[in-house]
């Protein structure tokens, strides 16, 4: 198995600085992170993932549509594709997470599908940070984001149920809080339980905009999403603005303790206590920023091991066993907040 998980942060540009330095000073010193550089036949070239913002500014689209295609979704897809297969030829099969409230809406789901799999199957060939990787898609897929989670934690890497029988006929709710969705899903005996299923939009994005508007009203300085989300999960966040060092710590607590409670109360209107299943599981970024404070209300739940990747997966366990002859298998999850991807190599057997 191979992961990668990349900030879902995209701009035009490059990271040429011709011949601008501060000269011996400079050496020996830290660089700011480097993004990525993706370049694809027809397109301009992209700077992908941390740090974008020390060299251009980021596109930061939210909406749905974005998960369908897109120069953005091209640039992240092929940028996490190309790091995690390398260089050469690949053919895989995709099994791709999209958030709850898409697939509960059929028009939208389908729609979304369609135009995946429009530009998605097929030839793709492009090169990340000067190296190129040839890739053909054969098959491609979608489930509900939190689907892969339960099946991070219900499947072995061959895609075989791996937990006892019991587990797999008891009721499962699954949350999954990421940067702009939170997304509940239950699941009983193989199938959806459709009254403890649902989607909102209350995900960390609240707490970042919480930042970027106290920041830029108590200090002057605009802050992107992404930024924000990143002093959210810093131990010590601080600004250094205007001569000065602030301490962002009470800022930071005070966002996370508004997005808990409405997070909270989203899960106790849908859920209520959640006695009702057998196991509870939280996923996603959210879960590991909250984790203290979603277990303080669900004691008997458990946040999963790797939450921010383990939706991708899930997604590349059921892959394999969706597409048990495929010689590669891929797991993809094109959160707001992070593109995650997984691979699993090999037929089972």
């Amino acid at each position: 198995m191979r992961t990668i998980h990349l900030p879902s942060v995209v701009g035009v540009g490059n990271t040429d600085l011709g011949q601008l330095s501060l000269g011996v000073l400079g050496r020996g010193r830290a660089r700011p992170t480097v993004p990525h550089q993706i370049h694809w036949e027809g397109a301009a070239p992209y700077l992908v993932g941390a740090g974008v913002e020390h060299y251009t500014r980021a596109v930061e689209r939210m909406d749905f549509l974005r998960l369908s295609d897109g120069p953005e979704l091209r640039a992240l897809a092929y940028t996490a594709l190309g790091l995690l297969l390398g260089p050469g030829q690949h053919t895989a099969a995709l099994v791709i997470g999209l958030p709850v409230e898409v697939m509960a809406d059929t028009t939208l789901a389908k729609a979304t599908l369609r135009d995946l799999r429009r530009w998605l199957i097929g030839s793709h060939t492009f090169s990340v940070d000067e190296v190129t990787t040839q890739l053909e898609i054969v098959h491609v897929s979608a489930l509900a984001q939190p689907a892969g989670a339960y099946f991070a934690w219900g499947l072995a890497d061959s895609g075989q149920w791996t937990r006892p029988a019991a587990d797999l006929k008891a009721q499962v709710g699954v949350s999954d809080l990421g940067f702009n969705t939170l997304d509940l899903f239950a699941v009983q005996g193989g199938q959806v339980v459709a009254r403890f299923t649902g989607g909102d939009t209350a995900g960390m994005r609240r707490a970042a905009e919480l930042m970027v508007q106290s920041i830029r009203q108590q200090y002057g300085v605009s802050l992107s999403l992404h930024q924000a989300d990143a002093l959210l999960h810093e131990r010590a966040p601080q600004l250094h603005t205007a001569g000065q060092t602030v301490d962002l710590g009470p800022l930071v607590t005070q966002a996370r303790a508004i997005v808990a409670g409405a997070v909270v109360s989203f899960l106790e209107s849908r859920w209520g206590t959640g006695r009702q299943f057998g196991h509870v599981l939280f996923t996603g970024g959210g879960a590991a920023a909250l984790e203290s404070e979603l277990l303080a209300h669900y004691p008997y739940g458990v946040v999963l091991p790797e939450p921010v990747t383990a939706n991708a997966t899930g997604l590349a366990r059921y892959a394999r066993r969706l597409y048990a002859d495929a010689p590669l298998v891929i797991g993809l999850d094109p959160g707001f907040g992070g593109f995650k991807a997984v691979a699993l190599n090999g037929s089972p057997g």
